[in-house]
């Protein structure tokens, strides 16, 4: 054997035993009932029993209708013994008939059985996963999750999440089938050691041909993960830049990238459709060949043909168990990739869930502390923080300056928590942030940007994002502090209307007030404006500026900008410039 084709052999191997570890792996993660598999394989076996003896019955039976009974106990070997016990057993072809019946009755029940419990367990275990990967979404370290593209996140919730069920099933249908192999095997080598041993060597000479022409499913299963998400990024770039592209005259750009890639998905479907289209004819050719071989040893082994007949049709019947083991591990090998990132997405943040604070957090007295506090982005040498210290006196107003990407959201990211310093430590009052619950924490806060993130859904919905038990007239109240209450009042539905996608459908300034009224709404004991009011003309910001100062009299508020002008009532001013503070 040449060592590329070794390496070939191997590569399948690897494949289908790294599918299967990552399904052993997942089935950990996302547990299913104890009694799920063996029951499923308790009901295979009892199905491929009902069957083998219905076959044995049915051959008794057509000897019995023919007035032949007795000539079929002369087949010789076990199954001569066999019909010659059934036929002394049986005193009519009625009785036979009714158990064949009865038989095919016990086989079907238990096949149904089979498919409900399958199908009632997978839908458990895609139930589990996608509960669980959208959960990681939403708590694992938000550093994690920004790593990936928001096209691959979809994919992996919205598609591969339901692959995991498939592959339990694929794998609990490789467990019953072999098991049903088994049966017929013994069956057959109950009827006849030659004709057992030549369907033996024909069977591994399939399954050699078989797994050659599977060879290429781990690749085109990569090939398809890669497309698929791949049309996704451009989808979701259509919808999200649609403005944009339609302003600049690039809807034919998009449209011929969007063919391309729909081109491809296709191709590539229909690849791994093709493959697995050749599994059931190729299938029944050699195993016709099998049959041909062995009617054509009958004669010089000597073999009766009641046996040879039991021995057709039990070969007949193993060939769609056999070909469901092949079929399954092709599929196992196909979906190996996705079953990867499923995997690796569960797994994301574990380290962090096992070390996660649980200290309460009081009420803020003192200040908010950054102690030589610095910070770097994934995949970016330059820091954004470097080692800056400075404090937020609680009770006060107090003005953080800075030109644009001098650090100053980065600041906000690391208050709210959606990312740690990389050295030095925040403290609120003497506790350090790193290990309070973070619930705690965000309770006493509310952040009001210049990028404000409008969701899918209502008015209402979104400024109620704040406070979901919020009743209307505190909406209303928040809205008419944050100088949006007249504008919703115009909408065609009010507070009802659709916001849509993104809130694009509104201007800059709308949507800051939208995020103003959302973060007023929290009530909070510390507010965070960073830029908050940057799209709103002079006498707006003014004007607002004067309601929050009232509202928020006695509060700690953080005022973020690059305009000195907006910040004039600040009690204390913080400037920073290039991830540094140089003055206070």
């Amino acid at each position: 054997m040449s060592s590329g084709r070794a390496a070939e052999i191997a590569d399948r191997v690897e494949a289908r035993r790294a599918a299967l570890g990552h399904l052993r792996q997942l089935l950990r993660i996302v547990p299913k009932p104890r009694w799920a598999t063996p029951t499923l394989i308790v009901l295979g076996l009892g199905s491929s029993l009902a069957e083998t003896l219905g076959i044995t019955l049915v051959i008794l039976f057509f000897y019995s209708a023919a007035g032949q009974a007795g000539n079929a106990s002369l087949a010789g070997g076990m199954f001569g013994r066999i019909l010659e016990y059934a036929s002394a057993w049986f005193g009519s072809s009625l009785q036979m008939a009714i158990l064949i019946f009865v038989l095919i009755i016990l086989r079907g029940a238990m096949s149904f059985a089979n498919s409900v419990i399958n199908s009632h367990v997978s839908e458990k275990i895609s139930e589990r996963a996608r509960n669980l990967i959208h959960e990681k979404y939403l708590t694992a370290p938000y550093a994690c999750i920004q790593r990936h593209e928001q096209a691959f996140l979809m994919e992996v919730l919205g598609t591969e999440s339901w692959l995991i069920a498939g592959a339990y099933g694929s794998l609990t249908k490789i467990w019953i089938s072999a098991c049903s192999v088994f049966v017929f095997a013994g069956f057959l080598l109950a009827l006849s050691w030659p004709i057992t041993a030549m369907a033996s060597i024909g069977v591994v000479v399939i399954s050699l041909v078989l797994r050659r022409l599977s060879r290429p499913a781990q690749g085109l299963g990569r090939r398809v993960k890669k497309v698929h998400q791949q049309l996704g990024e451009q989808m979701l770039m259509t919808l999200e830049g649609l403005r944009t592209i339609r302003a600049y005259g690039q809807e034919s750009l998009h449209q011929h990238r969007f063919i391309r890639l729909s081109g491809e998905a296709r191709r590539a479907s229909i690849s791994l459709t093709r493959l697995a289209a050749l599994l059931p004819p190729l299938t029944e050719i050699g195993y016709l060949g099998i049959l041909c071989a062995i009617i054509a040893g009958t004669s010089l082994w000597q073999i009766g043909f009641a046996t040879t007949l039991a021995a057709v049709a039990l070969l007949y019947r193993l060939q769609p168990y056999t070909r469901d083991i092949e079929g399954n591990l092709l599929y196992l090998a196909q979906i190996e990739p996705q079953l990867r990132s499923v995997l690796s997405m569960m797994e994301t943040g574990e380290a962090d869930a096992v070390n996660a604070p649980s200290q309460p957090l009081p009420p803020l007295q003192k200040s908010i502390r950054f102690d030589h506090v610095s910070f770097c982005y994934p995949g970016i040498a330059k820091p954004a923080l470097d080692d800056v210290c400075f404090e937020i006196p609680a009770g006060q107003t107090t003005a953080l300056l800075g030109a644009s990407g001098a650090g100053k959201t980065t600041i906000i990211n690391l208050l709210l928590g959606l990312y740690r310093p990389s050295s030095g430590t925040i403290w609120i009052d003497d506790t350090p942030l790193g290990i309070v619950q973070r619930t705690d924490w965000l309770k006493q806060i509310a952040v009001a940007g210049q990028d404000v993130d409008l969701v899918e859904g209502t008015v209402i919905d979104n400024i109620r994002m704040a406070d979901p038990d919020a009743t209307q007239a505190q909406v209303i109240e928040a809205s008419r502090l944050a100088g949006v209450s007249g504008f919703i009042e115009t909408l065609a539905e009010g507070y009802g209307t659709w916001v849509g996608q993104q809130g694009l459908r509104f201007s800059g300034g709308q949507r800051q007030r939208l995020g103003l009224a959302r973060a007023i709404l929290r009530d909070p004991e510390f507010l965070m404006l960073d830029e908050a009011m940057n799209a709103l003309d002079h006498d707006l910001e003014s004007s607002i500026r004067c309601a929050l100062e009232a509202r928020f009299t006695g509060r700690t508020i953080l005022l973020i900008s690059h305009r000195l002008e907006s910040v004039q009532n600040a009690s204390h001013r913080i400037h920073i410039e290039d991830g540094r503070v140089v003055a206070i």
